[in-house]
């Protein structure tokens, strides 16, 4: 009997990988006898499941954004306050190994996007379901009965910190370990979030 393959699973494996390649090599740099490798699979077999190496490439980038996602969807755990709502926002920054790998491959993709429709459209969609999931964040951690703010504004400015810290720190990740990007983030967000931290 012949063995069942999930294709998406599959195709899912092969992306990782990609993660992982474009992580270490760059875009330039990624070649699909290595994401084979690194998938544990003959590159027949990767171009069986994507039809280039674009293809792959994309794969990579919309996988990071799954993973975010994901990761957003597990935040649902709300509760009142800014230092927990700060440390929450942090979980955004590259802070740990895998989290700069997949900011390594965000931020490869970035001057390609701006060229290239259907990144640019991976892009915009992972900005618009993240401020979507921060403006719920921030509306339920400050809003009181005392409170109007435009929390979608908020959450405009809230993004524009998280890339800012998180490029640098993705450009000099000796200089910026976790705990110099989350108290940089805090610094930033203070005056935004109108309290003191």
């Amino acid at each position: 009997m012949p063995k069942v393959v999930d294709l998406d699973a599959r195709r899912l494996e092969i992306a990782s990988a990609a993660v992982t390649v474009i992580a270490h090599s760059g875009l330039e740099g990624a070649r699909l006898r290595d994401v084979a490798a690194a998938a544990g699979v003959t590159t027949g077999a990767v171009t069986h499941y994507f039809l280039n190496k674009d293809e792959v490439l994309e794969a990579a980038l919309a996988e990071v954004v799954r993973r975010y996602l994901d990761r957003m969807s597990m935040d649902q755990d709300l509760q009142p306050g800014v230092g927990q709502l700060i440390d929450r926002i942090s979980r955004y920054l590259p802070i740990n190994e895998r989290a700069q790998a997949e900011w390594r491959v965000w931020l490869a993709f970035w001057g390609k996007a701006v060229n290239d429709e259907p990144l640019r459209a991976i892009h915009q969609e992972y900005y618009e379901r993240l401020r979507e999931v921060l403006t719920h964040l921030l509306e339920v951690s400050l809003a009181t009965p005392e409170t109007s703010h435009e929390w979608a504004v908020m959450a405009d400015q809230v993004i524009a910190c998280i890339d800012g810290v998180g490029v640098r720190a993705c450009l000099d990740p000796e200089g910026w370990p976790a705990e110099r990007q989350h108290r940089t983030l805090a610094t930033m967000l203070t005056p935004i979030l109108g309290v003191v931290a």
